[in-house]
């Protein structure tokens, strides 16, 4: 066998690899165009996800500082009526009871409902729970009063606020009324002006965004 006899033999085997070559490389090509267009979609995808993001963040902030801004402006307004104590999770307004009631008796004096009527427009507006505590000194009532304890005492006192703030257009659904008696003062009862001190009413507004009681 001569040498273009042999050439000749080598020339489809020659063309066969380079068609292999020329496949191998289409492949390639191919599988790094579809690698680089995935990771196309998945940045824009992620893009995507991060814009909204950034998007509920800013919403959210702006709506947060709406609510500080007008929790302010409800303080303020509040504080020209009683007595406002702002904590991080809640609002207290005090009401002393020599403001709201007789000795030993549930029933609200007419100023007294004047002055929660006067109170309700805000408290109406509040998105949150509201919470009226009844609290009593620690001296035991007398023989013929209509309640057994302090402990009743304060939370037919808590109910008749409740009660006066429902009628003047405050929702009853963010209502509720507790009543602790002399069993959470805020001073020691050992003194007259510390038990007058002592009995009050509550009413606590609670942080719309806060799950936890008071």
């Amino acid at each position: 066998m001569n040498e273009e006899e042999e050439l000749s033999l080598l020339e489809p085997l020659a063309d066969a690899e380079q068609k292999h070559e020329m496949t191998h490389l289409w492949v390639v090509s191919y599988s790094d165009f579809m690698t680089i267009l995935m990771i196309f979609f998945l940045m824009l995808f992620a893009h995507r996800l991060w814009a909204k993001k950034v998007a509920w963040e800013t919403k959210h902030a702006a709506q947060l500082r709406a609510a500080r801004e007008s929790q302010k402006g409800m303080v303020e307004r509040l504080a020209r009526l009683a007595d406002v104590d702002v904590q991080a999770q809640r609002v207290d307004i005090h009401l002393p009871d020599a403001l709201l009631y007789d000795a030993g008796k549930a029933e609200l004096r007419p100023s007294a409902r004047a002055l929660l009527a006067g109170l309700s427009p805000e408290l109406a507006a509040f998105g949150g729970e509201i919470v009226v505590e009844g609290h009593t000194d620690d001296r035991p009532l007398g023989a013929h009063a209509r309640y057994r304890s302090n402990w009743e005492l304060s939370v037919a006192r808590a109910f008749s606020v409740i009660q006066c703030l429902s009628q003047n257009g405050v929702k009853p659904a963010h209502l509720s009324a507790r009543g602790y008696g002399p069993y959470r003062p805020r001073v020691l009862n050992d003194s007259p002006e510390h038990r007058a001190e002592n009995r009050r009413i509550e009413i606590v507004l609670l942080n719309p965004n806060d799950s936890r009681g008071p």
